[in-house]
């Protein structure tokens, strides 16, 4: 019963990542509207990491006050690019959980976990999008 609600949650999460042709025109009406960070977290990000950013222990993981994220950074970037299928800690926790790519700008990726950073976690650590471009092109 627990994979099904964790396979479930995936799907659900993935759902406003769908690459259909008919939702294209409504991703690119949605790029438009140069939404705010705090807008991004919510549409890509809450439907598994929580509106507080503290996740579902064991499912999926928190972001706020997480050694994983503030050790790395680097590693939300990759995971948001690219997804997570791979058994991670945090926090003393395991989580074993699928992470779908999230379909964002990379611009948009530099809004979410600066936000991640400077309004969850209240740290002075900001990226760039040159440390995106890098991700993307090394990892």
């Amino acid at each position: 019963m627990k994979h099904f609600l964790i396979l479930f949650a995936v799907f659900i999460a993935s759902c406003g990542n769908a690459e259909d042709p008919s939702l294209r025109q409504l991703h690119k009406a949605n790029r438009t509207l140069d939404l705010s960070a705090k807008e991004i977290y919510v549409k890509h990000c809450v439907a598994c990491h929580q509106q507080d950013a503290m996740g579902i222990k064991g499912i999926f993981p928190p972001l706020k006050d997480s050694d994983y994220f503030l050790e790395d950074p680097k590693r939300a970037i990759h995971n948001i690019l690219f997804g997570q299928n791979e058994e991670i800690i945090v926090n003393g926790a395991i989580y074993k959980g699928l992470m779908p790519p999230v379909k964002i700008t990379d611009e948009e990726v530099v809004k979410v976990v600066n936000y991640l950073l400077e309004e969850v976690n209240k740290v002075e650590q900001r990226i760039t999008l040159k440390e995106v471009l890098w991700v993307r092109e090394n990892l």
